[in-house]
Formats: structure tokens, sequence, C-alpha cells
């Protein structure tokens, strides 16, 4: 025996690899080349994506995964950020002050008793 299963051969089952399956993706039938597919859609109407939320701090388009909604604002996560030291901030730790965010420290260091403001 030279080691080689008969059944098998050297490239798998008889039949398989071989080519002998290539006849059928032939697509010559004597004539055009012309599908007889016909895509009928004509194209005039545009796909639009309605209601799309824009981010708060960039105005960018958010969606589900990079959504964070903070003081009843929509924000990318990263966009949650302290609008004096930039510090990304969690959702519990935003402090606002006219229409803008900031963190506790920047916050009270601005806005506090002491503060600049």
């Amino acid at each position: 025996s030279s080691g080689i299963n008969a059944e098998y051969g050297a490239f798998g089952p008889k039949g398989v690899g071989t080519g002998a399956t290539a006849g059928c993706l032939a697509t010559d039938e004597g004539g055009s080349s012309e599908s007889k597919f016909k895509n009928t859609h004509t194209g005039n109407k545009k796909i639009v994506i309605s209601n799309q939320e824009k981010c708060h701090r960039c105005e960018k388009t958010v969606y589900a995964a990079e959504k964070m909604i903070v003081l009843n604002k929509i924000f990318h996560k990263t966009c949650v950020k302290c609008n004096s030291c930039g510090k990304v901030m969690p959702a519990g730790d935003v402090l606002e002050h006219d229409d803008e965010i900031y963190c506790k420290s920047c916050y009270a260091n601005e806005f506090g008793p002491h503060g600049k403001n």
C-alpha cells in the first residue's frame, strides 16, 4: 500500500476539489451576455433617516451605542466634559450653568460663593 486511502486519494473524496462541479458555473447560453434578472429600482427616492439625535456639545449625530443623556440633553459619551477644564465626567458628576456643563470643582471655583462669577 502506498499510504494513501484509495477512496479519498490525496485531495479528499472522489469528485471533490477536482473541478468536477465547475460545469454548473458556466453561463454561456449561446446568446447575449445581458442578465435575465432586471433591476427595476429607478433610484429616484432617497433614504432619509429622520429624527437623528444630535449631541448638545458637538452637534453631530449620536447613535445608540455612544448616547448619554445628561440633564435631559443628549451627548456622545466623550462629549460629556467640563466646559472649563475639559475633564470627561460620568453623568452623576455634572453640574450646569448657562446651558454649559462643569465638573464639581470647576463649578465651585467659577460659580460658588467665592467663585469668579
